[in-house]
C-alpha cells in the first residue's frame, strides 16, 4: 500500500497510507470523517487519497484521534488548514493534543525515550484545539453511528471506534496484525500492557467482522474469533 493510495475496506470505508500510520476514512452519512491524521507532513498523502476517492478535502467534518502519539496526531495542524474539521479525542489526552500539557514519550524505556526525542519532534505537528472530549460509550457527532470504546493500556486515553452498522472496529494501535496473526500492542510503546490486555475484553462484547488497524492491513475474516483466541491465550498465560 503506497503512501497516498486509498484502499477499500468496504462500502463507505477506506484507508489511506499517510506518513507513519494509516488514516481511516468513513464517508457514509454527513460529510467525511477521518480516524487519525498521520505524522507531520501527511497532509499531501491524505489530500491525494481523498482526491482519488472523489472526496473533496473540504468535506472532512471531523477527525477522531485514537491516541496522542505523533504518528496519529502530527498531521492535524496542516489538515485543519485545508478543512473545516473538528477534532475529537479522549478527554484524558486532549491537553496533550492542544499543547496545554507535555505529552509523555511513546517509549516505555527511559533511555530510548531520551534518544528518540529528536525523532518525536520531527513527527509532531503544532498543537490544535480539541472540540469534542470523548468518554467511553460516547457516540461521535455524526449521522453514522460510531461508538467510542475506551481501551486504556497502549496509552491512558487510547480509544477504539465501533461502527455497528458495518460490524467494524477501528483499533488504532490497541492491536497488531502481523503475518496473518492478531497480536497485542507493541510492548516498547505501550504504557501498561496488562491494562491493554484487560481493555481488549471490552471488544469481545461487540459484533465484529472487520478490524482496521493503524499500521497493518485490515483483518476481514474471523475477526471476532481471532480476538477471542488472543484474549483467551493471555488469560490462560
Amino acid at each position: 500500500m503506497k503512501v497516498g493510495n486509498p484502499l477499500g475496506i468496504m462500502p463507505g470505508v477506506h484507508q489511506i497510507r499517510a506518513i507513519g500510520a494509516r488514516v481511516t476514512v468513513l464517508s457514509d452519512g454527513d460529510g467525511t470523517v477521518l480516524v487519525d491524521a498521520g505524522s507531520r507532513g501527511s497532509q499531501g498523502a491524505i489530500s491525494s487519497g481523498l482526491e482519488a476517492l472523489g472526496i473533496p478535502v473540504d468535506s472532512v467534518s471531523l477527525v477522531a484521534v485514537t491516541h496522542y502519539h505523533p504518528d496519529h496526531t502530527g498531521g492535524l495542524s496542516r489538515l485543519l488548514r485545508a478543512t473545516p474539521a473538528k477534532i475529537a479525542a479522549h478527554s484524558s489526552e486532549a491537553a496533550y493534543i492542544s499543547g496545554e500539557e507535555t505529552a509523555p514519550s511513546p517509549f516505555s524505556n527511559g533511555l530510548i525515550a531520551t534518544l528518540a526525542r529528536p525523532i518525536i519532534r520531527r513527527l509532531s505537528g503544532a498543537p490544535v484545539d480539541v472540540d469534542y472530549f470523548l468518554e467511553d460509550g460516547d457516540r461521535l457527532p455524526l449521522d453514522l453511528e460510531v461508538r467510542v470504546v475506551h481501551t486504556p493500556g497502549h496509552t491512558a486515553g487510547s480509544i477504539c471506534l465501533y461502527v455497528p452498522s458495518k460490524n467494524l472496529v477501528i483499533v488504532g494501535d490497541a492491536l497488531q496484525y502481523k503475518r496473518g496473526r492478531l497480536g497485542l500492542p507493541a510492548s516498547h510503546v505501550t504504557q501498561d500492557l496488562g491494562l491493554a490486555i484487560q481493555s481488549l475484553k471490552k471488544l469481545l462484547n461487540l459484533d465484529i467482522e472487520t478490524i482496521c488497524f493503524s499500521l497493518f492491513p485490515a483483518l476481514r475474516r474471523d475477526a471476532h474469533a481471532s480476538l477471542t483466541r488472543l484474549v483467551d491465550s493471555q488469560t490462560a498465560a
